[in-house]
């Protein structure tokens, strides 16, 4: 997996792409981790480039909502390809967080 990092006027960005397992999982707590040690108003995950997500990958984002309520940080999913998806609904994950389709409807979040 490799992640990609863009910064906007609010909101730090990770670009996913490849698969995110077990062997990967703790590249993306890592980022997310540096992002929290910055002025961050949003964090948006790009999903877009992400071909499939185990539960480890899952546990990393569960993991970090506690403390991105705690600092009123909204966390914003986005560009998930259908079958991504369907393992956050499955799992209920759809209810517990902002999932949207796209980088525009992300934008759309913060207004």
């Amino acid at each position: 997996m490799n992640i990609a990092i863009e910064e906007e006027s609010n909101a730090y960005i990770l670009r996913l792409s490849g698969e995110l397992d077990a062997s990967t999982c703790l590249d993306l707590d890592q980022e997310i981790q540096l992002a929290l040690g910055k002025p961050i108003e949003q964090l948006w995950i790009d999903f877009e480039a992400l071909s499939y997500i185990s539960s480890a990958g899952l546990g990393v984002l569960i993991s970090h909502m506690g403390t991105l309520e705690d600092r009123n940080i909204p966390l914003v999913l986005y560009g998930m390809s259908e079958h991504v998806r369907n393992v956050f609904e499955l799992l209920g994950l759809h209810l517990i967080m902002c999932i949207v389709p796209s980088k525009k409807d992300a934008i759309l979040q913060e207004k």
